[in-house]
């Protein structure tokens, strides 16, 4: 609620100091564009840690919140060795894709001692597609908007 009475209130003080509607929104566009591209590189770096990663096999053990939050992470165990998931868990439908009875292959990335599950690979993938798709229509939209 503080964030949209924040974002009302520059918006009405950019319009008093005499900036256009056109401008505010140029300015919202480039906002949205840093923040994608932020996540497309995070969607490039995961997929270079998958790339390096070795397949194996693990059980899901548990979900553990991660140590800097309240983002819950799957813990696999991987040869006798816990490691968490690289993404975070999928909250809703974790009954269904987190079994703790049933091997499931992964990608380890030993040296991060992180691991890939389905879950996180399908992920990755359209993560990379939709932020790239994404970067490239702002540009258009931005190209679009600048009268030079």
């Amino acid at each position: 609620m503080e964030l949209v009475l924040g974002i009302i209130i520059i918006f009405v003080l950019m319009l008093c100091m005499g900036a256009s509607i056109g401008f505010i929104a140029s300015l919202a566009l480039i906002l949205v564009g840093v923040f994608i591209v932020f996540m497309a590189g995070f969607f490039v770096y995961a997929t270079i840690i998958m790339a390096t990663s070795k397949k194996a096999k693990g059980c899901y053990t548990r979900s553990e919140a991660s140590d800097k939050g309240k983002i819950p992470y799957a813990v696999y165990l991987i040869d006798g060795n816990e490691c968490k998931n690289m993404l975070p868990l999928e909250v809703m439908f974790q009954n269904k894709i987190y079994q703790t009875n049933k091997e499931v292959s992964l990608l380890f990335n030993k040296k991060r001692n992180r691991c890939f599950d389905t879950n996180a690979i399908i992920c990755c993938i359209l993560g990379i597609i939709v932020s790239c798709f994404l970067v490239f229509e702002i540009v258009v939209l931005l190209l679009g908007n600048l009268s030079l």
